[in-house]
C-alpha cells in the first residue's frame, strides 16, 4: 500500500539520521560548529555590556614607556590611576610569575611618586621598596583586582600529584551539588600550575585561570568555567571577575556538576567538560580600549570608568595572544575574558539543554512523517514545494533561535534528512490504486471502531435493575470507566457500591478473554483485604461485557477536597490521615497488593475523620496487557519514576505516591505541574520539586523532610515501607514543638 510503504521509508530515514544525530559523529559535529561560526558572521556585531573596558599596553605605551615586560610598579601606577576613577573590579591579563629583577627596589623615576603618596610612604625613600611589594600594597589598598594564573595539560600524570601553592586555596569553588560525581566528569585537569609571586596572590582579591580552550578546528568558541587540579576546581579570570563585580562571595557560587554554575542569581551553563559557550558580540575590539598612557595621564572623561569592570591586557604587535575566533583571527585574549564577563552580566549565553536535542529529533521525525504521508498521495510538486518548505524551516529556524534567543538548534541533521528523502520518496512509483486500497481498509477499520463504540454506550445508556444478585437501587455518580452505582445485596440486606469498569472500550477484543480471567483474579486478591483504612471488594460480576465490582458503600468526602489553599486541613489532622494510610499500605504490601493509583482522589475521608483507600486492583485490572507492569496506569502527577519508566514497581512506588499527596495537603499545590502530561511526567523523573517549607512556611523543617524522603527519586532512597512511614510520623504527632 502507497501509503504505508511511503512511511516505512520515511521512518527508516528518520531512525537513521536520529542514530547519527545522537552519537554525535565527530566529523558531523565539526561541520555544525561551522554553521554557528557562520551565524556569528551572518549576525554581525552586537553591541557589548557598557560596564566593561579594556586598558591596553599598546604600542603608543610601550614607545613612551620602553619595552616590555615593565617593572611591576608601573601596573601598581595603573592600579592607583583606576581605583581613582573609580573602576569596580580590575582584571590583569598579565603574567606575573616570580622574577629577580622584580623583586629589586624601584628606579627613582617621578611617575611613580603619586602612587608612594597614595600609598601613604614618603617618596625620599622610595628606593627601598620592590616593584612586587608595591604591587602588592597598591592591589592590596585597592581590594578589587584579580591576578592570572594557568595551567599545564599534559593528560594523566603518574607518581606524585603535583604541589599546590598555597595561594591557590582561597580561590576554588566551594559549593557543589554533588562534588562526588565531578572526578567522573571529562574536565579539564592541570598537570601543574604557574600562579603569580606568593606575594602578589596574597594581595589580590582573586585568583583566576587564564588557559584557552581550542576545538579540534583550532577555534576559540569556549572558555573553562571549571578546571581541576589537586582535588581542588578552579574557576576562570572571568568568572572571578563577574563574582567580585556583583558583589558575591564564594558562598553564592555553586557548581552544579556537568550542567552550570550558579553565580548569585545568574546561571552560566556549562558542559561536562566545565566549559562555558563564548557568545562574542562581534571580532577585534568590541569592547571600547583605552591606552595605558591616555590612562596614565589623566586624559579621561569624568565618570569614564566609574563602576565598571577594566581589564588590562597587552595589545602591542608581538606582545601578547592572537586567537582564531568565529569571526576570524587576531582576537586579542584579554577581550576573551572580557566576552565572558559581558555573558555573565548580560545573561547571554549560547544555550542548548537536553531538550534542544529533543527538538531537533522532533521536527526530523514531524518532517519525516509530513513528506512521507504526501509522498503517498502521489503529489510530486506538493512533496517538493514542502522539501524547500521544511528546508528553509530548519535553517531558518535554527538562526531565528541563535540570534533571537541565544539557543542553538542544530539544523545539519533535519536539512540533511529532508534533501535526501524528498529524492527518495520520488524514486518509488506510488500507485493510485495502492492508496485507493489502503484508504478503504482505513475507512473500514475506522466504521467497525465506530459501531463498537456505539454498542457500548447502548449498554451503558440501559437502565439497570440488577446486576448479578445485587438490586440497584440508584446511581452515586459516573467515574472514568464507567457508572457508578447504589445497590443491595437482597441475600443479608447489605448496601453496596458497583463499579462498572466497560472492558470493551479499553482494548481489544482478541484481549478480553485474558482480560476478564485475570481482572477476576486480581479482584480476588484486592477481595482478601481486610483493614479498617481500605474499602472491601465484595464480589466482580461480569455482565454484557463489562465488569461490575461490589464494594463496600461508605459514605464521606473524597480527600481532593481538602487539597486547594482555601480548604486546606491542619498539618497535625493531614499527617494523622497519612499515618492512617500509611498503615493501611503496609497491610496491602505485605499482601503482595500494589494499588498504582494512590491519590486524593482515591481516599475517601469519612465523617469520623478516618481515610478509607478505594480501588485497589482496579489499576491493574484495567491494565491491557498481561505481561505489563501497569506502570502507565495511574494519575500523571502521582506516579512513581519507576512507573513513567515502565519499571517493575514494588509497595515503594505507592509511598511516592503519597509523598505527592502528603505535599499537596500540606500546601495546597502539587509537587510536580506543568502544561501537559510529558511536561509532568518529566519533572518527576528529573527534577525536584519547590522545597515544602518554601511553598508553606508553616511546616517544619522536620516534617518536610518527611515529606521529600517518600519523594526521592530512587525507590533505595524513600522509606522503605508503609510501616515505617507510620513509626516517623507517630514519633513527629508526639512531638509538641513540631505543632506550634
Amino acid at each position: 500500500m502507497a501509503y504505508r510503504k511511503a512511511l516505512i521509508i520515511a521512518v527508516a530515514f528518520f531512525l537513521i539520521f536520529a542514530s547519527v544525530h545522537v552519537a554525535s559523529f565527530g566529523p558531523l559535529e565539526n561541520t555544525h560548529l561551522r554553521i554557528r561560526d557562520f551565524f556569528f558572521r551572518l549576525r554581525g556585531p552586537v553591541d557589548p555590556n557598557p560596564h566593561i573596558t579594556i586598558i591596553a599596553i599598546d604600542d603608543q605605551s610601550i614607545s613612551h614607556y620602553g619595552r616590555w615586560p615593565w617593572p611591576r610598579a608601573r601596573i601598581a601606577a595603573l592600579v592607583h590611576r583606576l581605583k581613582e576613577a573609580g573602576a569596580r573590579t580590575i582584571g590583569i591579563d598579565i603574567s606575573f610569575l616570580p622574577s629577580k629583577t622584580q623583586a629589586q627596589p624601584i628606579p627613582p623615576e617621578a611617575e611613580f611618586a603619586p602612587l608612594l603618596r597614595w600609598l601613604d610612604l614618603d617618596p625620599s625613600t622610595e628606593l627601598s621598596y620592590s616593584n612586587d611589594l608595591l604591587f602588592a600594597m597598591a592591589m592590596k589598598k585597592a581590594g578589587n583586582a584579580v591576578l592570572p594564573f594557568y595551567f599545564e595539560f599534559k593528560g594523566d600524570t603518574a607518581g606524585a600529584p603535583p604541589e599546590k601553592p598555597a595561594i591557590l586555596a582561597h580561590s576554588a569553588y566551594l559549593l557543589f551539588d554533588d562534588v562526588n560525581r565531578l572526578p567522573s566528569l571529562p574536565l579539564l585537569r592541570g598537570s601543574s600550575v604557574f600562579p603569580p609571586t606568593r606575594v602578589l596572590g596574597e594581595a589580590a582579591a582573586a585568583l583566576g585561570c587564564v588557559n584557552a580552550y581550542l576545538d579540534r578546528d583550532g577555534v576559540l568558541r569556549s572558555d573553562p568555567a571549571i578546571v581541576a587540579f589537586e582535588k581542588q576546581y578552579f574557576p576562570s579570570l572571568g568568572i572571578q571577575l563577574s563574582r567580585l563585580y556583583l558583589g558575591l562571595s564564594w558562598a553564592e557560587i555553586k557548581v552544579n556538576s556537568g550542567e552550570s554554575i550558579l553565580i548569585g542569581e545568574r546561571l552560566v551553563p556549562t558542559d561536562d567538560h566545565g566549559l562555558v559557550g563564548l557568545n562574542y558580540y562581534g571580532g577585534r575590539e568590541s569592547f571600547p580600549y583605552i591606552s595605558y598612557k591616555k590612562v596614565m595621564e589623566a586624559h579621561l572623561e569624568p565618570n569614564m570608568l566609574k563602576d565598571k569592570v577594566v581589564l588590562v591586557g597587552v595589545a602591542a604587535a608581538g606582545l601578547h595572544d592572537l586567537w582564531l575566533t568565529p569571526f576570524g583571527p587576531g582576537y586579542p585574549g584579554v577581550e576573551k575574558h572580557a566576552t565572558i564577563v559581558a555573558n555573565i552580566l548580560d545573561e547571554r549565553f549560547i544555550l542548548r539543554s537536553e531538550l534542544s536535542g529533543v527538538a531537533e529529533i522532533l521536527f526530523m521525525l514531524l518532517s519525516a512523517l509530513t513528506l512521507g504521508i504526501i509522498a503517498g498521495g502521489r503529489r510530486s510538486l506538493m512533496l517538493w514545494i514542502f522539501c524547500g518548505l521544511l528546508f528553509g524551516l530548519a535553517i531558518a529556524g535554527s538562526y531565528w533561535g541563535f540570534t533571537a534567543h541565544n539557543l542553538w538548534l542544530k539544523p545539519l541533521f533535519p536539512a540533511l534528512l529532508i534533501l535526501l528523502l524528498a529524492p527518495a520518496l520520488q524514486v518509488f512509483s506510488l500507485r493510485a490504486a495502492a492508496v485507493t486500497v489502503d484508504r478503504v481498509e482505513e475507512t473500514s477499520l475506522a466504521a467497525v471502531e465506530t459501531v463498537a463504540a456505539e454498542t457500548s454506550d447502548l449498554l451503558v445508556g440501559e437502565e439497570v435493575t440488577t446486576v448479578g444478585r445485587y438490586q440497584i437501587e440508584g446511581e452515586l455518580g459516573q467515574g472514568a470507566m464507567g457508572v457508578v452505582y447504589k445497590a443491595v445485596d437482597p441475600t443479608i440486606g447489605r448496601p453496596v457500591a458497583i463499579k462498572t469498569i466497560r472492558l470493551d472500550q479499553t482494548l481489544g477484543s482478541k484481549q478480553l478473554s485474558n482480560l476478564k480471567e485475570r481482572s477476576l483474579r486480581e479482584a480476588q486478591v484486592a477481595g482478601q483485604l481486610s483493614h479498617p483504612n481500605i474499602v472491601t471488594i465484595y464480589d466482580v460480576v461480569e455482565k454484557g461485557g463489562n465488569l461490575f465490582i461490589a464494594m463496600e458503600l461508605i459514605e464521606g468526602q473524597e480527600l481532593s477536597r481538602f487539597c486547594t489553599k482555601d480548604t486546606l486541613l491542619k498539618p497535625r489532622q493531614a499527617t494523622t490521615i497519612i499515618a492512617y494510610i500509611c498503615n493501611a499500605l503496609d497491610y496491602a504490601h505485605k499482601q503482595s497488593v500494589v494499588h498504582r493509583d494512590i491519590k486524593p482522589g482515591n481516599v475517601m475521608l469519612l465523617q469520623d475523620g478516618r481515610p478509607k483507600i478505594m480501588d485497589f486492583g482496579i489499576t491493574k485490572m484495567i491494565s491491557s496487557d498481561a505481561t505489563q507492569t501497569a506502570a502507565i496506569m495511574g494519575t500523571p502527577s502521582y506516579m512513581s519514576p519507576e512507573q513513567i519508566d515502565l519499571d517493575k514497581v514494588d509497595g515503594r512506588s505507592d509511598l511516592f505516591s503519597v509523598g505527592a499527596m502528603f505535599y499537596e495537603m500540606l500546601c495546597g499545590q502539587r509537587p510536580f505541574t506543568g502544561p501537559s502530561i510529558t511536561a509532568i511526567l518529566r519533572k518527576i523523573s528529573t527534577e525536584d520539586p519547590t522545597p515544602l517549607e518554601q511553598v508553606n512556611p508553616r511546616i517544619h523543617p522536620t516534617l518536610a523532610a518527611v515529606v521529600m524522603r517518600l519523594l526521592a527519586k530512587e525507590p533505595d532512597d524513600r522509606y522503605q515501607s508503609g510501616g515505617e512511614v507510620v513509626s516517623v510520623l507517630k514519633r513527629l504527632l508526639g512531638d509538641p514543638s513540631l505543632w506550634k
